[in-house]
């Protein structure tokens, strides 16, 4: 077997520039303070909610998820989006449901939908 100095060399280079980098890392993470919740990442925090909230009354109609889409849809600061969300969802849904011509399940399950989605942008426009 023959010892190859400049692999150990590089392999030994390697090995430490590995460890000076990892301990400059974790020195400058220790280091760093600690930042508390800034009113702009609260808010964009409570817009992530909000999205998700919509998003999910979205994919289940009911009642309570009506109120949801009301409820964030009439403030002034959310009601161009959602209603744009809700005017697009709508038009997949009527888009797929002029598709079905024989299948009666699919077909009532899209139009309660499209009811849903019709009945949530009359609300927010109303209130």
């Amino acid at each position: 077997m023959k010892f190859n100095y400049h692999n150990k060399l590089t392999t030994s280079a390697q090995l430490l520039s590995t460890r000076l980098l990892s301990t400059g890392l974790l020195s400058a993470v220790l280091t760093m303070p600690v930042q508390a919740n800034t009113p702009e990442q609260s808010e964009e925090y409570n817009i992530g909610v909000m999205v998700k909230s919509v998003d999910n009354a979205i994919k289940t109609p009911s009642k309570n998820s009506l109120e949801l889409i009301s409820h964030y849809g009439t403030d002034s600061r959310y009601y161009v989006m959602i209603r744009g969300w809700l005017v697009q969802e709508l038009q997949g849904v009527n888009s797929q449901l002029s598709a079905y011509r024989s299948d009666d399940e699919i077909k009532s399950r899209l139009q309660a939908k499209s009811d849903f989605l019709t009945q949530a942008i009359r609300r927010i426009d109303l209130e």
